[in-house]
């Protein structure tokens, strides 16, 4: 279907992780990953590699017949006037744009993006919501840029400290939902508290 859904948390906290464990990159340690038959997963990685091809070759591989729509989408991100450019001489800023122009190019029936909007310019992040919002298929995404978050995304998953909370919404969503788990946990600490007071003047006395 086409839900969108945001990733957000502390930094280290493992959202790049999980993707990779969606994607199928890497297994997990524990639990499972129940995938649809045949479904097709494009993905950008947050630390993308190519080596050994120019900007072009990288941009239209594996997308041959597409190959119109591969050079106008690594134009529309910045790319075009280094098409002959081998790619070892990109910056990593640069090699992101690459993999993520592949990425949207894709055939997918779920398009995973790691923070994909690092490195862009604000018409080429204009640009590529237009684009996300156009995709047919499902959505996860990993990113700071919590107005882009707010824009793209249907529900946000929180992750915080090993849990997962889900908030139906962009970025709005989760942080209302955040601040009444917080909300609720402060009472729950000062309930603890007042009862470990009863409990000591009970034991003095």
């Amino acid at each position: 279907d086409q839900d969108r859904l945001g990733i957000v948390g502390l930094n280290g906290c493992g959202k790049s992780t999980l993707l990779r464990i969606i994607s199928g990159e890497i297994e997990p340690e524990a639990g499972s990953i129940r995938r649809g038959r045949d479904v097709r997963i494009a993905m950008l990685d947050q630390d993308p590699r190519f080596e050994g091809v120019t900007v072009q070759q990288a941009a239209v591989a594996g997308h041959e017949d597409a190959e119109w729509e591969a050079m106008a989408v690594a134009d529309r991100l910045g790319l075009g006037a280094l098409m002959d450019a081998p790619v070892e001489q990109l910056s990593g800023g640069q090699l992101k744009r690459v993999a993520l122009g592949r990425a949207l190019v894709a055939e997918s029936d779920l398009l995973i993006l790691d923070e994909p909007t690092n490195h862009l310019d604000i018409d080429a992040i204009a640009w590529l919501e237009d684009r996300l919002a156009a995709h047919r298929g499902g959505l996860v995404l990993v990113t700071h840029d919590r107005h882009f978050l707010d824009r793209i995304t249907t529900r946000v998953l929180e992750l915080d400290r090993g849990a997962g909370y889900v908030h139906e919404g962009g970025y709005g969503a989760y942080l209302e939902g955040r601040a009444l788990r917080e909300e609720h946990a402060a009472k729950a600490e000062q309930t603890r508290k007042n009862l470990a007071r009863t409990e000591l003047a009970w034991l003095r006395r």
